[in-house]
């Protein structure tokens, strides 16, 4: 018995494996065994810091600006403080079998984020999975898109960072905008620049989805899985189910891991994926092509984790308000005005990894690199982020996320925007760029 209570405790002091998941099959499908209807959801009170000073040195039309902060040093989706305490998501649904062909999957966010800004409750996910075909499930109505790893793992379930890379926040959410004549009040021209336009964001972002049809499913041999997904979706606002244009996305997603053991979202693999996708976005009364691109890895095994993606852009590349602090209307609840490249191009890359060195215990680490309108010397900005961050499993469906990132900006091609003034002023607003903190505590049921 002795014997038995050591072996037992020792045990309880190994490190936990860490979760990965073929996340296409795991959102669309439920297991055999699952209810016809089960409540679900979780909420993350969010407390963030930005450690920035006011903007000083701005001269030119931008002037105004001095003793304000810029948007990036403060915390979103209103961008009135450099702190706050909120909760960043808190989403609620049922999901179920109908049959042992048909299940259902509903999801509402109430939080406060860049999706919610302009309504209190948003419908975020609302789809049915038909199984009728062997090797071709078919969702249709409102969930995500398959695209990258941080836009399709389970953020409550999985997710290790309180905030996703600028990467992903800037080309894999999608917000959507209309012409705006002239150069209003945000929207500044930038000597120089041959790519950027006075764009107006009219809808808060898609939350990494679209309504549509799917055709996915995935394959196993020995140890061996291929999964695919390819969907037909709207390209526009999730909060209308029509469509805006006569054009439709299509995206597309090839995953090949290697699973070490188990099943759903507590196995361990290792998985390469690569996806795309491609659409039109009606603006100014031109379409423009609209493309995303990704690949990537991640490997899970015992307490180690380790995962990155590339993903690079085509077409509608948000360049940000200009000047970049809060307008005199008080917020950026859509719409706004700020600057767009329709024809812009953009990359970036992350690479993170953690470990679970004890049962209630995780840290990891995370560096990502966003080049913004690299097409346009005058435009271009690149960001670079280091994130250091450590997590506190409390029990099976609590936990606290604790982040540190350093941030940094830069102008790269400074002596591409020709005017003296504007040139000062950009590197004054990149060198402004303040460090991020943040504390998150994540419960779900």
């Amino acid at each position: 018995m002795k014997t038995k209570r050591i072996a037992a405790m020792l045990a309880a002091c190994l490190p936990l494996p860490v979760q990965a998941a073929n996340w296409v099959d795991v959102i669309a499908t439920e297991p055999a065994n699952a209810p016809a209807i089960k409540p679900f959801g979780f909420v993350q009170p969010t407390y963030t810091y930005i450690d920035a000073d006011p903007l000083a040195g701005m001269g030119g039309l931008a002037v105004s600006t001095n003793g304000q902060h810029q948007i990036q040093n403060q915390v979103g989706p209103n961008f009135e403080n450099t702190d706050q305490l909120q909760f960043l998501r808190a989403q609620f649904g049922l999901r179920g079998r109908l049959t042992d062909k048909i299940n259902y999957f509903l999801l509402t966010d109430v939080g406060n984020n860049l999706t919610t800004v302009q309504h209190p409750l948003m419908v975020t996910d609302a789809s049915m999975t038909f199984s009728f075909i062997p090797g071709a499930r078919i969702r249709a109505g409102l969930f995500k898109l398959p695209t990258g790893e941080e836009a399709l793992v389970s953020n409550p379930v999985a997710y290790s960072y309180v905030y996703y890379s600028a990467v992903t926040s800037a080309l894999v959410q999608e917000t959507f905008y209309r012409d705006v004549a002239g150069t209003p009040a945000g929207c500044a021209v930038i000597a120089g620049n041959t790519t950027l336009d006075c764009g107006m964001a009219v809808a808060g972002n898609n939350a990494f989805r679209d309504w549509g049809i799917q055709v996915f499913d995935s394959f196993s041999k020995n140890n061996w899985e291929l999964g695919y997904a390819a969907m037909i979706s709207n390209g526009n606002e999730i909060e209308n189910i029509s469509d805006n244009n006569s054009s439709k996305d299509l995206t597309a997603r090839l995953q090949l891991s290697y699973v070490f053991k188990g099943k759903g979202p507590l196995r361990e693999d290792a998985n390469a994926f690569i996806w795309r996708q491609s659409g039109e976005r009606t603006y100014g009364g031109t379409d423009y092509d609209r493309i995303r691109e990704g690949v990537g890895f991640r490997v899970t095994k015992g307490p180690f984790r380790t995962s990155g993606e590339y993903i690079r852009a085509k077409g509608m590349v948000a360049g940000g308000p200009n000047p970049p602090v809060v307008p005199a209307s008080g917020d950026l609840e859509p719409p706004y005005n700020l600057n767009l490249a329709p024809r812009g191009k953009a990359d970036g890359w992350y690479l993170e990894g953690g470990w679970r060195f004890h049962p209630k215990w995780e840290i990891e680490a995370r560096y990502d690199e966003f080049d913004r309108s690299h097409d346009d010397p005058a435009a271009q900005r690149v960001f670079r982020t280091w994130t250091l961050g450590s997590q506190y499993f409390i029990n099976k469906t609590t936990r606290l996320t604790l982040n540190y990132e350093w941030r940094e900006a830069e102008v790269p091609n400074p002596l591409a925007i020709t005017n003296a003034t504007q040139r000062s002023n950009a590197n004054i607003v990149a060198d402004n760029l303040g460090d991020r903190i943040s504390l998150q505590l994540t419960w779900n049921f």
